[in-house]
């Protein structure tokens, strides 16, 4: 009878083990790259999604976020999550424009929305009834898990800027295909710049200008170097999405996956909220600091947008070439909707 109980406490330790052996072999952690540093608004959100996905995970899946490019440059994620140097990355798709074509136009072309809400009822209407943007995603081997919200960005500057023509021969920091042909519009100068370089730009003078949003200015401390701020929203849209490549993706059960994908859905709501909260406490911050903030009188916003390119039927030809102009005529056609844009 010994013999046989001793059998038993072994056959149970080996399920024992056995059963602990397949829950190690289901738990994975997948580094993420971030662009921002953990301070903003957004960011906080991303630590949210990563603790609530160990929790529901029951700790099988943990996201270690590496803050201010911790792994890799912004511009150096895409190539790093297709290689399996990185599994997850929080990055722009503004800094892609060849790869993800689809995916920049509403991170990068600049006054065609106002305010965070379009921004996300945009993206929202792009990804569930346009099936190229994934398709996009798939071919480059990332996943698009969700999308932030930026509050608009206005023009921050180190003297004050009013009107059009004081734009002439300012440099301006700008991203991707379209901001440059904005600000060559009023005759400036484009110097395209990561976010990590917008403070130095500023400082030492490589740039006079940038489109920034106000909680962000407050994160990256721009008012130490630029005190003035023109109400004029030169770009507004869905900002950084939180990206997984396809090869972390396949690591993670259907339950996993699924559990993701809910996180992710309450992390844009959470998002939004947030981001449209954080706007008010910053221009009261930015004040106490000595910035000004200017208007920037309709007339002279009419005159910048009169001078700019057609960007839509810009991006419409560019993507007729690439094989994807009925996607972009899809997408347009939904923007302008969103807008309100005959």
């Amino acid at each position: 009878m010994a013999f046989l109980n001793n059998g038993l406490k072994a056959t149970g330790l080996g399920l024992a083990l056995a059963t602990g052996l397949a829950f190690s072999a289901q738990a994975v952690t997948l580094n993420m790259n971030h662009q921002w540093p953990a301070t903003t608004v957004g960011s906080k959100v991303d630590q949210w999604f990563a603790d609530e996905v160990e929790k529901r995970t029951d700790g099988e899946v943990k996201i270690k976020i590496f803050w201010s490019e911790g792994l890799a440059k912004a511009g150096e994620a895409l190539e790093l999550l297709q290689s399996g140097g990185l599994d997850m990355a929080a990055m722009s798709p503004g800094y892609f424009p060849a790869q993800l074509p689809l995916h920049v136009a509403p991170n990068s072309i600049p006054m065609k929305m106002e305010s965070v809400e379009q921004a996300s009822t945009l993206m929202k209407r792009l990804m569930e009834e346009v099936p190229a943007y994934a398709e996009e995603a798939e071919a480059n081997g990332i996943k698009a898990l969700f999308f932030h919200h930026l509050n608009p960005y206005l023009l921050v500057s180190r003297e004050p800027i009013t009107s059009v023509d004081q734009m002439d021969g300012k440099k301006m920091r700008t991203w991707g295909n379209d901001m440059p042909r904005m600000v060559e519009a009023v005759d400036g100068t484009p110097v395209t710049m990561m976010l990590p370089e917008i403070y130095e730009g500023l400082s030492r003078g490589v740039v006079d200008t940038a489109p920034f949003a106000v909680d962000l200015v407050v994160n990256y401390k721009i008012y130490e170097v630029a005190k003035h701020i023109s109400e004029i929203t030169l770009w507004e849209g869905p900002s950084w999405g939180v990206w997984i490549s396809s090869a972390a993706w396949e690591k993670l059960t259907p339950e996993q996956r699924t559990i993701v994908e809910e996180v992710s859905a309450e992390a844009v709501k959470r998002d939004r909220e947030a981001v449209i909260a954080a706007a008010d406490e910053a221009r009261a911050t930015l004040k106490e600091n000595g910035v000004t903030f200017h208007e920037f009188p309709q007339a002279e916003k009419d005159k910048w947008r009169n001078a700019l390119p057609d960007f839509f039927a810009d991006w419409i030809a560019r993507m007729d070439e690439a094989g994807k102009g009925d996607a972009a005529r899809q997408a347009v056609a939904i923007w302008k909707e969103v807008i309100g844009e005959s």
